[in-house]
């Protein structure tokens, strides 16, 4: 195990109740040997999905005071995945001090779903997070941020193979690495993610289950599993089934407990197996 360890920005909100962004993504990522040094956006009682009288608190300053100390720290640092962020001004501020600091950016452009921008958000913040999005690594939007971030019409979550080719055609400006667009549904009772290859050329479709449900923190989880795996050197695709196959696991398995969704993801069971499973593929790489 030594010297496998990555030490990796992660810039999201953070949550008391519910665990999503980054109250996920720190025992995921911790279980997948990446060190988080944790940027935190927003400071959120629960998530916003059904609960009442939410604490929410903005820490635009706190970030500042942040970024301000590491800007003149010689740290270690493998990447930096972001994900929800409060303001355009939190935006701006994280990607200056990745350009200043040339730091590799595995981007969740969490800005929109079901074909509309997330409340508080204007078009403006959709041109800042392209620029934001232009030359990272990895971006792994849903199908309404795919569709902003390429100016094209909202498609549906229902589309075709044709479809999400063209999307992925008209995205391809944005000059990442590896494009990820997740939330693709092709047939009733599957779900997944389509994933690009710039350097190969391949496109690849990865298929799971798909509940009649609405679950908190999905996304934030395969974020977390594929960014692990990203910084560790190992294909996407490979790390893609791995990923689909942990949540699969996870959602069946918070059905069974037959709680109120909204509670969040039961996900503990399976980590030592996640662990198992990523060591694994890093051993094989």
């Amino acid at each position: 195990m030594t010297g496998q360890t990555k030490s990796v920005i992660v810039a999201n909100d953070i949550v008391g109740l519910g665990k999503v962004a980054l109250s996920m993504a720190l025992p995921i990522l911790a279980s997948c040997q990446i060190e988080v040094i944790s940027l935190p956006t927003v400071l959120l009682s629960s998530h916003t999905g059904g609960f009442d009288n939410i604490s929410i608190t903005r820490l635009d300053a706190a970030m500042k005071g942040f970024l301000n100390q590491w800007q003149d720290m010689d740290l270690k640092i493998d990447g930096i995945i972001t994900g929800y962020f409060g303001s355009q001004e939190q935006l701006d501020r994280v990607a200056a001090f990745a350009e200043q600091k040339q730091i590799t950016r595995f981007v969740d452009p969490v800005m929109a779903d079901k074909g509309r921008l997330y409340a508080g958000y204007q078009e403006e913040f959709v041109t800042a997070m392209r620029r934001f999005c232009m030359g990272a690594d990895v971006i792994t939007p849903n199908i309404t941020e795919a569709c902003l971030l390429a100016g094209c019409t909202y498609m549906g979550e229902n589309c075709s193979k044709e479809d999400v080719e063209q999307l992925l055609a008209a995205l391809s400006i944005l000059e990442n690495k590896h494009l990820i667009i997740t939330g693709i549904a092709f047939e009733k009772g599957k779900i997944g993610l389509v994933h690009f290859d710039r350097e190969k050329g391949t496109v690849s479709y990865h298929m799971a289950k798909s509940f009649p449900h609405h679950f908190f923190g999905t996304g934030d989880l395969l974020t977390a599993i594929l960014g692990a795996g990203y910084f560790h050197g190992i294909a996407l695709n490979e790390v893609a089934d791995l990923a689909l196959d942990f949540i699969d696991k996870t959602l069946r398995h918070t059905l069974t407990l037959q709680r109120d969704l909204k509670m969040g993801l039961c996900y503990e069971p399976y980590v030592a197996e996640l662990a198992s499973q990523m060591n694994d593929l890093k051993e094989k790489k």
